[in-house]
C-alpha cells in the first residue's frame, strides 16, 4: 500500500510539473506568434497559427515531456532488475542480453522512421480540419444557397478519414513493441529448453533456469515495452520540437525589441519619400510617396485596387515597415523602439469590424473589465450610437452575436468607430469603412464620420465612393504606388458629374 501511495504521488508531481511546463509553452507560443510582422502573420493563416499556439504544445506535453519521464522510470526499474539477475545469475543474464536487446534495438529502428513520418503528416493535416469547419460555419448563407454544403462535408470526411487511418496507424505501432517482445521471449524460452535437453543434456537445471528467466522476464517485459512504446510515440512527436523552434531567429524577434515609453502628437505626421515592397517580391507596391498631415486634418485616398492605399496605411499602422523613407511623428521617425507607444495613439476601423461574440459593451471596450463611463458614453454619442443602444431592452448589456450577426452593418461600423473613440484615438484610419454599405447605411455612418470633423482627431479614409470624403481637407489619388494628383471634395464632385 506504501508503495502504491508513493508512486500515486511521484505521479501526481509529474503531471503538475508537465502541466505547467505546457501552459508556460502555449504562453511562449502565443506571444512568438502575435509578435510576427503582419506579412508573415497573413502568410502562415489562422488555421496554422492556431494549430502551432494550441494543438502543438499539447503534443508535445503528452509526445514527447511524459514520454521521457515514461523511460526514465522504467530505465531505472530495468536496471535494477538486470543488476540483480547479473549478480545472481550471469549465464541468464548472458541469454536476456542475447535475446532481448537485439530484439529490442531491431524493433525500435523500424519502427522509428514510419513512426515520425506519421507525426509529421498529422501535424499537415491538423490545420486542414480546422479551416474546412471554420469555412463551412462563416460562409454558410453562400455554402447552403449554392448546395455546397454537402461538398464540404465530403472535404471534411475524407480530411478526417486521413486523420483516423494516421491515428489508426500510430495505435498499432504502439502495440507492435509488445507483441514483438513477448514472441521473442516466447523463442528464448524454447531456445533454453532445447539447448538444455540437446546440447548440454543438464535437464536437471533446466527448470531452474526456465524458471528463472520467465521470472525475470515478467519483470523486465512491461518494462522494455514501455520503453520502446514511448521512445516510437516520442518519434512521432519530433516534429512538435521543430515546430516550437520555428521562428525563433532573431528577424521574427520584433516584439522583444526594448520600447520607448511615450511618442507626442501635438503638430504633423510627415511621409517621407516612402517606399515599399513584400518580402520575396522586387515589385514595389509604393514608390517614393511623400506628404504631410497636420493635427486635426482629415485626409482622403482614392485610387483603383492595388494602387497602394491599404499599403500606406499598414505602414502608417507600423504592421508593415518600410524599405526607405520614413514616418515622422513631430519629427520623431516611427520605428520598432516606439510602436507600442505609437499604438495607443491610432485606432482603425476596417470594411469588415472585428466583434466578438460579446456585448456591445465589451466590443467597444474590448472586454475591459472596469469601462470608464464617461469614456463609454462619448464614444457612443460622437459614433451616434446613443440614440440605438438606449432603445435596446439590455442596453449596452446587448449581445451582439457571431461576428455581429445580430447588428445591421452600420451598426457594426459605428461600434468600430466607437472603439476608436473609447481608446482616446488621436489618428483615426479608416480603410473603406463604407465601401460594403447600401446608400442609407452610409449615411448613417458618414454621419459619426461628419461628428468627428469637429473634433481634432487626425482622420485618414480610403474610400471608393467618393461622398464618404465629404468632409476632408485634402484627397490624394494614388496610381501603381505614386501619388499622381492631390483634389478637393468639389473638384471631385465636379470631374464625376
Amino acid at each position: 500500500m506504501a508503495k502504491n501511495l508513493f508512486i500515486s504521488w511521484i505521479n501526481y508531481k509529474q503531471v503538475r510539473f508537465t502541466a505547467k511546463v505546457a501552459l508556460k509553452i502555449i504562453d511562449s507560443q502565443y506571444v512568438k506568434y502575435i509578435g510576427l510582422p503582419f506579412w508573415k502573420f497573413q502568410e502562415i493563416g489562422t488555421f496554422e497559427v492556431v494549430n502551432e499556439v494550441l494543438t502543438v504544445p499539447n503534443a508535445y506535453l503528452n509526445g514527447i515531456i511524459r514520454q521521457v519521464f515514461v523511460v526514465l522510470s522504467e530505465i531505472i526499474i530495468v536496471l535494477i532488475v538486470v543488476l540483480g539477475i547479473l549478480f545472481y545469475q550471469p549465464m541468464l543474464f548472458v541469454i536476456l542480453a542475447v535475446t532481448l536487446v537485439p530484439a529490442t534495438v531491431i524493433t525500435y529502428k523500424v519502427l522509428r522512421n514510419r513512426a515520425q513520418q506519421l507525426g509529421h503528416e498529422r501535424d499537415l493535416q491538423a490545420p486542414k480540419a480546422y479551416g474546412i469547419v471554420s469555412d463551412t460555419f462563416a460562409g454558410y448563407v453562400e455554402l447552403k444557397l449554392a448546395h455546397k454544403l454537402q461538398l464540404f462535408r465530403q472535404r471534411i470526411n475524407t480530411n478526417q478519414a486521413l486523420m483516423q487511418s494516421l491515428d489508426a496507424k500510430a495505435y498499432v505501432y504502439g502495440l507492435l513493441p509488445v507483441r514483438i517482445i513477448e514472441m521473442v521471449s516466447i523463442l528464448a524460452v524454447i531456445t533454453i529448453i532445447l539447448y538444455a535437453l540437446l546440447i548440454t543434456g543438464d535437464t536437471a537445471s533446466l527448470v531452474t533456469i526456465v524458471g528463472l528467466f520467465a521470472a525475470a522476464a515478467y519483470k523486465l517485459m512491461p518494462s522494455v515495452n514501455r520503453i520502446l512504446a514511448s521512445m516510437v510515440t516520442m518519434k512521432q512527436h519530433l516534429y512538435t520540437l521543430e515546430a516550437l523552434q520555428a521562428y525563433e531567429e532573431s528577424q521574427w524577434q520584433e516584439h522583444k525589441v526594448k520600447q520607448v515609453p511615450a511618442i507626442s502628437f501635438h503638430h504633423q505626421v510627415e511621409f517621407n519619400n516612402l517606399s515599399f515592397a513584400f518580402p520575396g517580391s522586387d515589385t514595389p507596391v509604393l514608390r517614393g510617396v511623400s506628404f504631410t498631415v497636420r493635427k486635426g486634418e482629415k485626409i482622403g485616398f482614392i485610387g483603383s485596387s492595388g494602387s497602394g492605399k491599404t499599403t500606406l496605411m499598414n505602414l502608417l499602422l507600423r504592421f508593415y515597415s518600410q524599405q526607405t523613407g520614413e514616418i515622422l511623428v513631430d519629427g520623431v521617425p516611427l520605428q520598432l523602439e516606439n510602436t507600442e507607444a505609437w499604438h495607443r495613439l491610432v485606432g482603425y476601423v476596417k470594411q469588415d469590424t472585428f466583434l466578438m461574440q460579446a456585448s456591445l459593451q465589451d466590443n467597444i471596450t474590448l472586454g475591459e473589465t472596469n469601462p470608464d463611463p464617461q469614456r463609454l458614453q462619448y464614444a457612443l454619442e460622437q459614433a451616434s450610437l446613443a440614440d440605438f443602444v438606449s432603445s435596446l431592452p439590455e442596453g449596452l448589456n446587448t449581445v451582439s452575436g457571431e461576428r455581429g450577426a445580430r447588428l445591421s452593418g452600420g451598426q457594426r461600423q459605428r461600434i468600430g468607430i466607437a472603439r476608436a473613440l473609447y481608446k482616446q484615438t488621436q489618428i483615426l484610419v479608416m480603410d473603406e469603412a463604407t465601401s460594403a454599405l447600401d446608400t442609407q447605411t452610409e449615411r448613417e455612418v458618414s454621419e459619426a464620420i461628419n461628428k468627428l470633423s469637429a473634433t481634432d482627431i487626425t482622420i485618414f479614409i480610403i474610400a471608393h465612393r467618393i461622398t464618404t470624403l465629404r468632409q476632408c481637407d485634402r484627397i490624394y489619388e494614388l496610381k501603381d504606388g505614386r501619388i499622381v494628383a492631390v483634389h478637393t471634395y468639389d473638384e471631385l464632385i465636379a470631374r464625376h458629374v
